[in-house]
């Protein structure tokens, strides 16, 4: 009988260890997850009047791609591998960027976070930001930006983004880049406040700042490496590893949390900030339920955030209105608030089931290297005081067996590091910066956590005939759909059967991005010709006359896009009266003149009558 129950009890002991998951996840938990995760891309779907059944990756959701607004949502659904559209979005971004990679100013003059978040975006919905028409992302918006512009032009931001979508895929900086990584991370470190905290104005430690900066920071969090740098805010050098510094951050990230278990911004409770600490804290394998840090009394960061959540499945941005942010109700849904509430949990959800970090788009470790890493870590947990020099050594050694690369998934080494030191045994590992140095290029994962949806490979009659349904003449309000369809015709394994209807599909985006250019060109020539509208006068009616023929040209559609389009209009009845008055004046003033001289004539004849 009691080698049954030592049986009994080694069964159970190794189903524990090799339960894929991390130890705090339950099917509860998961569950509640994935719903509350569902609500919010339904509600999402409701806000841009998308049906339930249809993609959130369509339009007019489509039309966001490239923007602030939009790039987020796609991220937060790749990285959980939400069934979608990826591939139309992808479409639509990758040719938003060759188009505006045309202009002067590429993706934009100062903001570098315009590329680290598009590459973010390409990457979670498969794509290869290296390889977008002929730019790479990477390179232009990372440790090549400061050949155009300093990459840190818009503030401590830039810094930050420029690494995360540096590690995203642990690119390789080339020998001749303009920045190394190492320079790259000395520039974030070198701007810690003296209380440990970052912010963007450099003078008072702010919330979203310092968890952004902890989120950059977190693939060295359990590296040795030590840097020595300049401290700007105490202007002294020091030497810290990356582990310090973000402990010093995370000690600051407690002192600020609320008593309701929340953060703010310039004393304002949102669930942004909020949103922000929690992808923080599971980027460096930090469950915010389990770590007394970040709980404050009975309520936790996780209570917090879900207690924005409203009816219809989306999150409000605060609880009080307030005046410098009026598109932000506290009684409606929040788009911004939603979408940073969707890729947090997405966070959350994939440190519980061990995956990969969210901003850690590689292709996920196997199986069995997750159960040894899942191993040690439960063995580091066990180490005590009376742990002796023979036993740390051999989980340094089963450390050491790991790729470098993956090392830092061993969430609790420095326990390990630590311990070792103690009992005097030397350290001697490799930098993980250099150990980042692996990729050039590469599609980013979609997370296989849904069944994901697989686009036909095929086109099909029932394509020609979207073809046949755009109507013509031709507008610019299809262009979504002809971009979207170019490239699933490109992909398909039987393109050569369709050459025909991909010929004419190129030559309508052609036709539309004329039309296009047109509007922006009509843009330019009001604002330089006829802006503002109520100083205008009847020696501009050449230019309304002109730009208003131009803009008659249009398509009622195309004309809704032309910058103030409504004074446009009016502006022409306004010239009008304008030379109508003149005119009349003109009349007038002959009419008076006629008067005059016909007075004086007649005065003139009377003068010679008396005479």
């Amino acid at each position: 009988m009691r080698n049954f129950y030592a049986w009994l009890l080694t069964v159970v002991m190794m189903t524990a260890v090799l339960l894929p998951s991390v130890a705090f996840a339950t099917p509860e938990k998961e569950e509640s997850l994935l719903h509350t995760i569902e609500q919010i891309i339904a509600w999402k779907k409701q806000d841009e009047n998308i049906a339930e059944s249809d993609p959130l990756l369509s339009k007019p959701f489509l039309a966001h791609a490239g923007n602030t607004n939009g790039d987020w949502y796609p991220i937060g659904l790749g990285r959980i591998g939400y069934p979608d559209d990826y591939q139309a979005y992808l479409a639509v971004i990758k040719n938003n960027v060759i188009e505006r990679y045309k202009t002067k100013d590429q993706l934009s003059d100062m903001k570098a976070t315009e590329w680290h978040r598009i590459s973010l975006a390409i990457l979670a919905v498969g794509g290869d930001p290296t390889a977008v028409g002929d730019s790479n992302l990477i390179a232009d918006g990372t440790y090549n930006r400061g050949l155009k512009t300093s990459l840190g032009a818009q503030g401590i931001n830039g810094w930050i983004w420029g690494l995360i979508a540096l590690d995203s895929m642990r690119y390789k900086v080339p020998d001749d880049a303009d920045m190394t990584r190492i320079e790259i991370i000395k520039e974030i470190i070198s701007l810690q406040l003296e209380d440990g905290g970052f912010s963007f104005y450099q003078d008072e430690a702010e919330t979203d700042m310092t968890a952004m900066a902890i989120q950059a920071l977190a693939p060295y969090y359990q590296s040795t490496e030590e840097f020595t740098y300049t401290q700007k805010d105490i202007g002294e050098n020091v030497t810290k590893t990356i582990h310090t510094i973000v402990d010093e951050a995370l000690e600051k990230l407690s002192d600020m949390q609320t008593s309701t278990g929340g953060f703010s911004t310039q004393d304002d409770d949102n669930v942004e900030s909020a949103a922000q600490v929690l992808v923080a804290l599971t980027s460096l394998g930090i469950h915010p339920n389990e770590d007394e840090r970040f709980k404050k009394g009975d309520n936790s960061l996780l209570d917090f955030i879900m207690d924005y959540q409203m009816e219809d499945g989306g999150f409000v941005h605060a609880k009080t209105y307030n005046a410098d942010n009026p598109s932000s109700l506290p009684d409606e849904s929040n788009s911004m608030a939603s979408e940073q509430v969707l890729y947090a949990l997405v966070s959350l959800y994939r440190l519980e089931n061990g995956y990969r970090t969210m901003y850690d788009f590689r292709p996920e470790n196997p199986q069995e290297m997750k159960q040894q890493m899942l191993k040690l870590m439960e063995d580091i947990d066990d180490i005590h005081e009376h742990t002796d020099a023979k036993q740390l050594q051999q989980l340094l050694d089963t450390y050491e067996n790991f790729p470098i690369e993956e090392r830092s998934y061993v969430y609790n080494f420095h326990k390990l590091a630590e311990a070792a030191i103690k009992q005097s045994i030397q350290l001697d590992l490799p930098a993980f910066s250099e150990a980042y140095e692996i990729n050039t290029k590469g599609n980013g994962a979609i997370a296989p956590i849904y069944q994901e949806q697989t686009a036909p490979r095929n086109s099909t009659e029932q394509d020609v005939e979207k073809i046949d349904a755009i109507p013509t003449p031709l507008t610019t309000e299809h262009y979504i759909d002809v971009v979207s369809m170019i490239d699933q015709f490109e992909q398909a394994d039987n393109k050569g059967d369709f050459e025909k209807e991909l010929a004419q599909l190129y030559k309508y985006k052609e036709e539309m991005e004329k039309i296009e250019a047109e509007i922006q060109s009509i843009n330019e020539d009001v604002l330089d010709q006829l802006y503002p509208f109520n100083e205008l006068t009847s020696k501009d009616q050449d230019n309304v006359d002109a730009i208003l023929e131009r803009f008659n040209a249009l398509s009622p559609y195309d004309q809704g896009k032309v910058l103030n389009y409504e004074d446009l209009k009016k502006s022409k009845t306004q010239i009008d009266n304008a030379v109508r008055a003149q005119r009349i004046s003109w009349v007038l003033g002959i009419v008076a003149v006629g008067l005059i001289i016909v007075v004086l004539l007649r005065i003139k004849k009377r003068r010679r009558q008396r005479d």
